[in-house]
């Protein structure tokens, strides 16, 4: 079992309702799975979040994604990493923003994504984007960790 259920289940409401629209979340949509494990690590990477990113690691992984373009998602790597479609790029620079300041995306943000993506594409991504800057930071405000898969690094 998940550390971040056993934490979830001292509230199991709580726990219920987190989990079922982090399930409908991860699952296929209009995006694919392993896009999504992407987004989700983009924005875990972008916040500096680390509850939850070597599981999340692992699934990117096994859903078909390249070591290549796990490592690319790096600060600005993906810029002009050839691993990614401009699409994808488009992706990663929302991601960036929203972590920065969600109030202030602008055309330059909005332009190229909705060149890429449709709108129920567009609301599915915030989803994911901001269902994991609330799960990251919650899980390590509470010093949540899986030392199996990730272990915070010293200093």
């Amino acid at each position: 079992m998940p550390n971040f259920v056993k934490v979830l289940g001292t509230n199991p409401a709580f726990c219920v309702s987190i989990t079922d629209f982090v399930i409908q979340a991860l699952g296929e949509g209009r995006l694919s799975w392993a896009f999504k494990e992407l987004v989700i690590l983009k924005t875990l990477r972008t916040t500096g979040a680390y509850y939850s990113y070597g599981a999340h690691e692992r699934l990117a992984l096994e859903l078909g994604n390249s070591p290549d373009r796990i490592g690319d998602l790096n600060n600005s790597v993906w810029q002009d990493s050839p691993h990614f479609s401009e699409g994808e790029r488009a992706v990663f620079a929302l991601i960036e923003q929203i972590a920065e300041d969600a109030n202030d995306v602008d055309d330059q943000i909005w332009e190229p994504l909705l060149q890429h993506w449709d709108h129920g594409q567009v609301l599915e991504l915030a989803a994911v984007i901001t269902t994991f800057l609330n799960i990251g930071r919650m899980f390590d405000t509470l010093g949540v960790s899986d030392p199996v898969l990730f272990t915070k690094p010293v200093g």
